[in-house]
């Protein structure tokens, strides 16, 4: 677990300890450490949540699939960054969601009565507030796939999104971490109606793109 120490103190739950702090932290917390292949299931929704987890090698997906088959991607989490905060401390008993291994992948979960044990370490209270401040910002991001899932038009979709992703890059052009098929359903739309989307869009001189890099025009 040492080699993972920059990537834990890189996350947000953990941003403002030193190197010195985390050992003795994390003799506390106990998590359980854990790889899965690509493609591997993590989670399958109907499953009672127990825990959270920190990424700290790979790539997983949150997605929500239908009876029919169809999903929806709802987040990627990269290294560094968390999930099942939102249903393990909400009270959830069950998950609406699955999460899957992109790429192979390694996870420290955290139990929540463990993190509780942490609390009323000298370092505990950081934790808290690190907490609740990834909590209320989970909350921003799901306003903002909101917004993203309320326009009527495939076009206003990945404009959307695309202007909300360079804000949040602070960068155009900008990488996003999708290919043609997870971009669309992470917009909840057909991969053919993205791509004519997308070249409509490109001939109207709103943007250009090359893979998974996008630059807008004008960026705004």
């Amino acid at each position: 677990m040492d080699k993972f120490y920059p990537i834990i103190l890189n996350s947000r739950l953990f941003q403002s300890l030193s190197i010195q702090e985390l050992p003795d932290l994390l003799k506390i917390a106990q998590p359980q450490q854990r790889t899965y292949a690509a493609g591997q299931r993590i989670w399958q929704a109907g499953e009672q949540v127990t825990s959270l987890g920190l990424v700290c090698a790979g790539r997983v997906q949150i997605i929500k699939e239908n009876p029919q088959g169809d999903r929806m991607i709802i987040a990627t989490i990269d290294p560094a960054d968390l999930f099942g905060e939102a249903y393990l401390y909400a009270g959830a008993k069950t998950l609406p969601v699955s999460v899957d291994a992109v790429s192979e992948a390694t996870v420290l979960f955290f139990e929540p009565e463990a993190l509780l044990e942490v609390a009323w370490m000298p370092e505990g209270k950081r934790i808290i507030r690190n907490l609740l401040q990834i909590l209320s910002q989970k909350s921003l991001l799901l306003n903002k796939k909101v917004a993203i899932l309320s326009q009527r038009k495939t076009a206003d979709k990945v404009l959307v999104y695309l202007k909300t992703e360079a804000k949040r890059q602070q960068t155009n052009p900008l990488k996003i971490p999708y290919n043609r098929q997870e971009m669309a359903d992470y917009l909840g739309v057909e991969r053919s109606a993205l791509s004519a989307a997308l070249s409509d869009m490109k001939q109207a001189g709103l943007l250009d793109y090359h893979k998974n890099e996008f630059t807008l025009h004008p960026f705004q």
